[in-house]
């Protein structure tokens, strides 16, 4: 009988992982990585972005008095020859789409020994993407200090930098699709839908964009609407290969093209499994060796009249 391959393993290992997250579809496509993580770090760009709204309640109160029990955050970015037992877990990061800042999803492996949540979280706010066409929202130098599951709520506490203390009147379009960074990675690591309260400094910060935080509007997704999962960016993959992600498509109708340059090599299209909302989708593409940017995205049903299509691109090589 043959062997799987590293990639099967890990991608068995992520199905067992995530397989109770709800919405469970949403989460059954991620493939296992293989990419080398480039180097990277993002900054609060400011407020001039879209604001966007999550479905996940966000509290951020401060919780002085209730004692320690302070959770110290691994450090990101656990060696692949480490002993430490890993698990591969969705790490949501930004990246900038036609409607403003969206998040964006990559598998990071991450140790078990200290807890899954608390290192995914410091993943999220520390560690540089795979992708450089995302990036964390977070300042250099901002620990997660606090990272608990309790009483049906997860507490996520935060130490920023100490010129970048933040305050109600300065929470901005950027910071706020942080704090929904935040809400998603911690459930994704707990594979919950449980609420979310933040604590930043031990400051209580009441509102958002000047609304309480308790009745901010959950209408609306700051997802990004098409995903690519696989390959992951910077993958080597053979001359046939999958694509897999999510797409909410107009008609369900995903588009491709895999690019070399501004040269448009092979294209295509293909039909998520469900429209109107993140539904799984796949092709395969079969191309001679070489360096290409692999392009995904909805169709533009306003022909140019509306926001640009929704996309996400990949950089892999098809091995010799």
């Amino acid at each position: 009988m043959n062997q799987p391959t590293d990639n099967e393993r890990m991608r068995r290992m992520f199905d067992d992982a995530v397989s109770d997250v709800e919405p469970r579809h949403s989460l059954d496509q991620i493939r296992a990585r293989t990419a080398t993580r480039q180097h990277r770090r993002g900054w609060f760009l400011g407020a001039g972005a879209a604001a966007v709204a999550t479905a996940a309640t966000i509290t951020a109160v401060a919780l002085l008095g209730e004692g320690p029990g302070a959770t110290n955050a691994p450090e990101p970015g656990v060696a692949e020859g480490s002993v430490e037992p890993v698990e591969p877990v969705p790490v949501f990061y930004v990246g900038d789409t036609g409607q403003g800042p969206r998040l964006f999803r990559e598998l990071h492996r991450v140790g078990t020994g200290s807890g899954v949540l608390p290192g995914a979280l410091s993943q999220a706010v520390s560690a540089s993407p795979d992708d450089p066409d995302y990036r964390t929202p977070w300042p250099a130098g901002t620990e997660v200090v606090r990272a608990e599951r309790a009483d049906g709520r997860i507490v996520v506490g935060l130490d920023l930098p100490g010129d970048r203390r933040l305050t109600a009147a300065g929470v901005g379009a950027e910071e706020l699709i942080g704090f929904q960074q935040l809400v998603h990675t911690a459930q994704a690591a707990t594979k919950s839908a449980d609420p979310v309260r933040i604590v930043l400094d031990g400051q209580r910060v009441d509102t958002l964009l000047s609304l309480p935080l308790g009745e901010y509007p959950t209408q609306g997704d700051p997802r990004a609407q098409v995903w690519i999962d696989q390959p992951a960016e910077g993958e080597v993959v053979r001359s046939s290969f999958e694509v897999s992600g999510l797409a909410n498509a107009f008609e369900a109708n995903v588009q491709w093209e895999l690019m070399r340059g501004d040269q448009v090599v092979k294209s295509g299209f293909t039909t998520a499994e469900e429209c109107c909302t993140m539904a799984p989708y796949s092709f395969t593409v079969q191309a001679p060796p070489g360096s290409y940017t692999l392009v995904v995205h909805d169709s533009d049903p306003s022909d140019g009249e509306g926001f640009p299509p929704w996309r996400d691109t990949k950089e892999i090589t098809v091995e010799q």
